[in-house]
């Protein structure tokens, strides 16, 4: 949950510390943020300014969806049992990716806390993955530090789509599906965390391949 009203001033306090605020945080790995006490925002601005700190929001986290709330008055079904981690609910992942797709390093937000995607049509090596995300996640050998990861696979030799999800230094691989014919196949991965590398990221990526 964050507060419409004062959400830009919290965000603006890392530019006077040497740490992230909590909403930072909070924001990075939330699968649904509630923009709270939107009432007295519209009340002041107009609704352009709703929007721009769903922008904010979505420039750190593109993944999360956004509702909109008065005195955290929401419909309950937008926020429990949404089988985030469930390997079998890929659909959601899949469209969360695919509007995350034309992400790059211009989406940076000024904190260094961000939200990256990178995409590669080549298939992969499953274990080369493993050991790149490891490398990544807990050797920390790029000085990256990785909030979240999610991604959709295309994996050699196999006609199954593969999710992969992170977070911190957990993650999974799964196979979730058979590629449907009409599909183009190909490796889609969403980085949320600080200091992220573009560049280092596809170039360690092809790596997989």
């Amino acid at each position: 949950v964050v507060d419409a009203k004062n959400l830009r001033f919290q965000l603006n306090r890392h530019r006077d510390s040497s740490s992230f605020p909590e909403a930072f945080l909070q924001i990075a790995f939330a699968d649904v943020v509630i923009l709270n006490k939107v009432d007295l925002v519209s009340q002041e601005q107009s609704e352009g300014a709703l929007e721009e700190l769903e922008n904010e929001i979505h420039s750190i986290n593109s993944l999360a969806n956004i509702i909109r709330s008065i005195r955290c008055e929401v419909d309950l079904s937008q926020i429990l049992n949404r089988q985030a981690y469930d390997a079998t609910h890929a659909t959601h992942l899949e469209a969360l990716l695919e509007e995350s797709k034309s992400l790059s390093s211009g989406d940076l937000h000024d904190s260094g806390v961000c939200t990256l995607c990178i995409n590669q049509t080549e298939a992969v090596d499953l274990h080369k993955v493993r050991l790149w995300i490891e490398e990544i996640l807990w050797d920390k050998k790029y000085g990256m530090d990785v909030y979240r990861c999610k991604a959709v696979l295309r994996v050699g030799n196999s006609d199954q789509l593969h999710t992969l999800q992170a977070v911190r230094e957990i993650y999974e691989i799964v196979p979730t599906r058979q590629w449907r014919n009409e599909e183009k196949q190909m490796n889609r991965i969403v980085f949320i965390g600080h200091n992220l590398d573009e560049n280092i990221l596809i170039d360690t990526f092809r790596g997989c391949i």
